[in-house]
């Protein structure tokens, strides 16, 4: 059943992915991204996650790529994403697995006031018009939830087999086996900016928001961004959110110059608000643990940036208020550490 479930989620992306940006217009970015709350001092809740991506090189049209036609047929339907006026245009994919825990991994048995085991394997393709002033971006998400996402094996393998955690005892009791569809729609605007970039100390300031819309998360929020340091790009800051949560995209433009390096920090400060997530609804169309939840939340997210030619690496702490009272008191903090290479 999970080698099934598995080949359907590879069948019903390729239409999407097709044959992509037959370009030399510049170098492709291959980017790494690890999640894991134990930088946020637990185990629980959203417990690890991991994503290979890959973003394109940024041109001035859709022409420039060798999109497939439904990939193109969403860039010239999708409102804000058409490229023109001053913006640039590029496509991003990944493939990427989260993991969900409750707090105690030591019971067997059903805890029916704590978070549901969860996990969930996807693959994301977003299509981005962006400029230093302006970005919008537009993602679908398709992926599987359950037994066939493969997160009890990893989460075991990592925990018992590694010897890096408490044995999990509980994903006998995990979600059931659930197609995962998502769509998200997100936008940045510059509001103030200070200093040289690309040549000494800046500081840029930006609004944005986003929506989405599915099973997995529909959701809006609402935030400010920030990023200061020294020989900033053009672009917005780099939020390694999980796909369906956020948006894969790569928001910046160029690089340092050749023989420097790039050294930033960005601060994130947002608010959502939670309609439905089969993470902690249950299952869509079957009957299965779920918990109440409060559906409002907000979240500080630090990042600091290294980027020396074709090398970058990001650390980014997310500190988020926890929507979900439980019993055993779980936490929602974790961090991400991205690698990423241009080829």
């Amino acid at each position: 059943m999970r080698r099934i479930c598995f080949l359907l989620l590879l069948t019903l992306t390729f239409p999407v992915l097709g044959n992509e940006e037959k370009t030399s217009a510049g170098p492709v970015l291959w980017r790494f991204e690890f999640d894991n709350d134990f930088f946020g001092g637990s185990d629980d809740f959203f417990t690890a996650g991991w994503s290979i991506q890959r973003h394109g090189p940024a041109v001035a049209s859709w022409d420039e790529l060798g999109l497939s036609k439904p990939a193109r047929w969403i860039a010239d339907f999708v409102p804000g994403i058409s490229g023109g006026k001053g913006l640039s245009v590029r496509r991003g994919m990944a493939f990427g697995q989260i993991i969900q825990t409750p707090g105690d991994l030591s019971q067997t048995a059903l805890i029916e006031d704590d978070l549901p085991y969860a996990g969930v394997l996807g693959v994301a393709n977003s299509w981005a018009a962006l400029s230093d002033d302006r970005l919008n971006v537009f993602q679908v998400y398709l992926g599987v939830l359950g037994p066939a996402s493969f997160a009890e094996e990893v989460q075991t393998f990592v925990h018992s087999d590694l010897n890096m955690g408490e044995d999990p005892m509980g994903w006998d009791n995990q979600l059931s086996n659930e197609l995962i569809v998502n769509l998200n729609y997100a936008l940045a605007r510059k509001m103030a900016s200070v200093g040289e970039k690309r040549t000494g100390f800046a500081a840029d300031l930006s609004y944005g928001g986003s929506l989405g819309l599915g099973n997995l998360f529909t959701h809006a929020q609402v935030g400010l961004q920030s990023r200061f340091g020294w020989r900033l790009s053009e672009g917005f800051a780099h939020i390694p959110d999980v796909a369906g949560r956020g948006v894969v995209v790569e928001p910046v433009l160029g690089g340092p110059p050749p023989g420097k390096s790039q050294f930033y920090f960005s601060l994130v400060a947002r608010g959502s608000a939670l309609a439905y997530t089969v993470l902690l609804d249950g299952n869509t169309f079957t009957d299965s643990h779920s918990v109440e939840y409060d559906p409002y939340s907000v979240q500080l997210i630090f990042g600091t940036h290294f980027v020396r030619g074709a090398f970058g690496a990001h650390f980014t702490l997310y500190l988020s208020s926890n929507p979900v009272e439980e019993s055993t008191n779980s936490d929602l903090s974790w961090g991400n550490f991205s690698v990423d290479y241009r080829f």
